[in-house]
């Protein structure tokens, strides 16, 4: 099973075919416009967001994918998906800037954690969790709960690991390979995209290069080949 995880910077219906020749099975899209659920060839697509123009979609082969039913969409943006045989949370996590939308909304990965916690836990079926995380040890500050380093250790409490982080051992904060390049600059380069995996196994993990993709967004694809365990 192949899973990407991609922000491709607005109008993913135009750059989608720059994703085909990965035959991805799943592909979980930040800033990307609202399309039908049978826009896409073979294919079910599922949305959430404020914007029309900006929010996340998964993209999923199975024809047995559903949202789940305790969708919450004051969770900016989150998307429960499940299949007959697999659970998804994708994530573009807005953080902070959710308040704009309202008192009652967050945009915190944490806060998603917490809401979809049982379902997280349930080892009924293999989970993953994927998404531009907006978010990097780096970054975090005392006194923070939507800390990298707390969410990164929610989802481990979970039973969750990292693809990247098992594949090639770097440490949270030094990872030797980015997914986002601020202002397209090559020298300006964060790691802030992950893949969390439950109940599978990575197979080859790679991160699109930097030449290959800046024309199209200012982040990389994270690609991951997984099995079930």
């Amino acid at each position: 099973m192949r899973v990407i995880t991609w922000n491709c910077n607005l109008k993913f219906a135009k750059k989608y075919q720059h994703l085909e020749a990965q035959n991805a099975d799943i592909v979980i899209i930040q800033e990307c416009e609202k399309l039908p659920e049978d826009y896409f060839p073979n294919k079910k697509f599922f949305w959430t967001g404020r914007i029309e123009s900006k929010g996340l979609g998964i993209l999923i082969k199975d024809p047995s994918a559903r949202l789940h039913s305790d969708f919450n969409s004051n969770l900016i943006n989150f998307l429960p998906i499940e299949t007959d045989s697999l659970k998804i949370l994708g994530i573009w996590a807005y953080n902070h800037r959710a308040v704009k939308f309202g008192d009652d909304v967050s945009g915190n990965t944490i806060d998603a954690i917490n809401h979809y916690r049982q379902w997280l836990q349930d080892d009924s079926h293999p989970c993953l969790v994927g998404g531009d995380f907006n978010n990097s040890v780096i970054w975090d500050k005392p006194n923070n709960n939507n800390n990298f380093q707390n969410i990164n250790q929610n989802l481990e409490s979970l039973g969750f690991m990292s693809a990247y982080h098992s594949d090639t051992k770097d440490a949270f904060g030094q990872e030797d390979k980015p997914t986002f390049f601020h202002t397209k600059n090559r020298e300006k380069t964060y790691h802030i995209d992950y893949i969390y995996l439950k109940g599978l196994e990575v197979i080859q993990l790679d991160i699109g290069k930097y030449d290959d993709w800046i024309t199209l967004s200012d982040h990389s694809p994270v690609v991951v080949e997984i099995s079930i365990r």
